[in-house]
């Protein structure tokens, strides 16, 4: 009998422990109401540092496109500059053959040559409007210039 006094007492005494120490006490409204606050400023932490991060990432990129852009506009002002000194050099060739020329033939090269000094002039207004900043967008101007590079190459064949 006493074992079965002990047994009992101890089965008594651990079912008492594990009913009270399985019970969490319910919170208080205040108590989550703290931790609710506390989870959303841990969030707008984290919103906040990833915002920066992007808007990081994006002046990064900005400025990565940005040199691009400006190293393509040097090339494409250079490219522009020998189209320039093709046409000067075909300008001189065109003044020395009037020289010689009559009737039909010098008004050929009399038009030729006004062809060419007006693509020379269109030119001349494509690299002032790219060194002084581009009032329309790339695509478009390098559209443009690239049709009077076409249309100089045709009149510099003939």
């Amino acid at each position: 009998m006493k074992k079965s006094l002990i047994a009992l007492s101890t089965a008594l005494a651990l079912g008492m422990f594990t009913l009270t120490s399985c019970e969490e006490k319910p919170k208080s409204a205040e108590e989550t109401l703290a931790d609710a606050k506390q989870e959303a400023r841990e969030e707008k932490a984290d919103i906040n540092e990833d915002l920066q991060e992007a808007k990081n990432d994006a002046s990064e990129k900005r400025a990565e496109v940005n040199a691009e852009l400006k190293e393509e506009e040097r090339e494409f002002l250079a490219k522009m500059q020998t189209q320039r000194d093709n046409i000067d050099a075909e300008l001189k060739q065109i003044d020395a053959k009037l020289d010689n020329a009559k009737g039909e033939e010098k008004a050929r090269w009399e038009a030729r040559k006004d062809r060419l000094e007006k693509r020379k002039d269109r030119i001349d207004e494509n690299m002032t409007e790219l060194k002084g900043g581009l009032k329309r967008d790339w695509k478009s101007f390098k559209s443009d210039v690239e049709k009077t590079f076409d249309d100089i190459k045709k009149d510099l064949k003939n």
